[in-house]
């Protein structure tokens, strides 16, 4: 997991936390997984990331739960 980073870099995904490699927010994962989405749906779905990956933005959201889970809320608000 060491070469994971979260990363909130200004002007991509509206500075939300991402894989850092990607533009995949961590709240998108932490939202599809509480969905019933399994890690091998995930990985199947978006196959640029790992499972270091998925164990780095669980961790993430672990650490920053009302940070992710604002996230959440903001994009079903957008929904409608």
């Amino acid at each position: 997991m060491a070469t994971t980073k979260i990363r909130k870099t200004p002007g991509i995904c509206n500075g939300a936390a991402c894989i850092g490699r990607t533009q995949i927010p961590v709240w998108q994962l932490i939202a599809l997984r509480s969905q019933g989405c399994s890690d091998a749906n995930l990985l199947s779905d978006y196959p640029q990331l790992s499972r270091d990956d998925l164990k780095a933005a669980y961790a993430y959201y672990a650490q920053h739960p009302e940070e992710i889970d604002d996230a959440i809320a903001a994009a079903e608000n957008l929904e409608g």
